[in-house]
Parts: C-alpha cells; structure tokens; sequence
C-alpha cells in the first residue's frame, strides 16, 4: 500500500472516529450502538496503519487478494449490524405491543370509573 493512500485511510478513520464521538455526544446514538461503531473504527484505525495484518489475515484464510479479504470482512461486519438491528426491532416490537395492551387495559379501568363516578353523583 502506497504511503498517500495510507494517510488518506487514517485520516478518512480519524474523520469517521470523529462523527461518531459527535452522534454520542449529541445523544442521536446510544452508547450501547455507539461501541460496535467505535470497535469497527479501532480495527479499520489498525488495518491503515498496519497493512500487512491484512496480508496476514489473507494468507491465513486462503483468500488470493487483499481487496476480496476486506470486502469479505466488511460483509460480515454489515450481516452483524444488520442482525443486531433485527433483533433490537424484535425487540421493540414486542415492547410497543405490550404496552398497547396495557394501554387499552388502563383506559377501560378509567371507563369504569368514570362510569361508577357518574352514577354515584347522579345519586346525590
């Protein structure tokens, strides 16, 4: 890997490091979702400056080129955020049906009480 191209990755990390401390900052990411971001910019921190990891990584798996080993690793990577955003939906999804049905349920109570207020006045 040339030395401008290097720099140019480091810098593009850095910059990626940075709008993800800003997102946390300004509450628009949870930390929780914040640290995988965080990890995946310390690995991609290391991968620029220490290129040879990736040669490493490509020889010890069989893959011929380096470029196949990183879109290989970033596909893998996408397939763990994705299924990590599925099951937090899941999730999510369950929460806002039970709190629909404890809605429904909290507001016949409030019904019925009315309804019991109405006729107790109505009898005064």
């Amino acid at each position: 890997m040339s030395l401008p191209l290097q720099i140019f990755l480091i810098v593009c990390v850095l910059v990626f490091f940075l709008m993800i401390l800003r997102y946390l900052i300004k509450r628009k990411l949870n930390l929780k979702y914040t640290l995988i971001w965080l990890a995946a910019a310390l690995v991609m921190l290391v991968i620029a400056i220490f290129p040879q990891i990736i040669n490493f990584l490509c020889s010890l798996i069989g893959i011929q080129t380096p470029a196949n080993a990183v879109f290989f690793f970033a596909i893998i990577f996408l397939f763990c955020i994705v299924m990590m955003l599925t099951a937090i939906v899941s999730h999510m999804n369950i929460r806002v049906y039970r709190n629909t049905q404890m809605q429904a349920i909290l507001e016949k109570r409030v019904r019925e009480l009315e309804k019991k207020l109405e006729e107790y006045e109505s009898k005064e």
